[in-house]
C-alpha cells in the first residue's frame, strides 16, 4: 500500500458526525493497537452515550457504575475489535450485555428480560394485554430475523424511544439512512406478523 493512495482517498470535512465516527474509529484502532493513551478519546467520545443507555436499562442509580464495566471490558476485549469497523455498535452491545447481567443479579429478570435471557423487544401496536403466547414469541422470532443494522435500528428507536438522529450516532450512518432501516424493518414485520392483524369488520 503506498502512502499517496492513502492520502487520495475523501475525507469527510473537520467537524462533521463522519468525521467525529472515523476519528472514534481511527482512536479505538490505535488503542487495540496497543496506543493506551488512546483510550482516553474513545472514553470521552462514546461514555455519554454509553451512560443513557444504561439509564435506560438499568436505572440512574446503577448507570454510572455500569458504564464504567463496561469500557472495562472494552479494555479487555480490545484485541476482538475489528480494525476499521464502527465502534459505537460494537460498545454497545458490551454495555447491553452488562445489562442484561445486572438485570439478572439484581432479579428483576422476569419483569424486564424476555424468556430467552434478552431485553424485550417492542410489542406489536396490535398486540392487546394479555395476548397469546404465541403472538408475543412470534413477534420477537420476527425481529431476531431482521438484518443485524435494521434489528439494531428497531431496537433503539422502538424500543429505547430513541430519535433517529440518536440511533443514526450510535450506528455511524447518516440520519436518513437510520429512517431507511427502520422503514424496510417496520414493512418485514408487518409481513412477518400479519396473520395476526385485525381481520377488517
Amino acid at each position: 500500500m503506498d502512502a499517496t493512495n492513502r492520502h487520495d482517498r475523501p475525507t469527510a470535512p473537520e467537524g462533521t458526525r463522519e468525521a467525529q465516527w472515523a476519528r472514534q474509529t481511527e482512536a479505538m484502532g490505535r488503542y487495540a493497537d496497543g496506543d493506551v493513551a488512546a483510550f482516553h478519546e474513545v472514553y470521552d467520545a462514546l461514555s455519554p452515550m454509553i451512560r443513557r443507555a444504561q439509564r435506560r436499562w438499568v436505572g440512574e442509580d446503577r448507570a454510572d457504575d455500569l458504564t464504567q464495566q463496561t469500557f472495562l471490558r472494552v479494555h479487555r476485549a480490545r484485541d476482538r475489535y475489528t480494525r476499521g469497523s464502527a465502534v459505537g455498535p460494537w460498545v454497545l452491545a458490551i454495555a447491553r450485555n452488562l445489562a442484561i447481567d445486572e438485570l439478572r443479579r439484581l432479579g428483576r429478570s422476569r419483569e424486564t428480560l424476555t424468556r430467552e435471557g434478552a431485553l424485550p423487544e417492542p410489542e406489536p401496536v396490535f398486540a392487546a394485554p394479555g395476548e397469546r403466547r404465541d403472538v408475543i414469541d412470534s413477534v420477537r422470532e420476527a425481529v431476531d430475523a431482521l438484518p443485524p443494522g435494521q434489528r439494531e435500528v428497531v431496537r433503539m428507536h422502538k424500543l429505547e424511544g430513541r430519535p433517529f438522529r440518536e440511533v443514526a450516532d450510535v450506528l455511524q450512518i447518516q440520519e436518513g439512512a437510520a429512517r431507511i432501516r427502520a422503514h424496510r424493518a417496520y414493512e418485514r414485520l408487518r409481513q412477518a406478523l400479519a396473520r395476526f392483524a385485525p381481520s377488517p369488520a
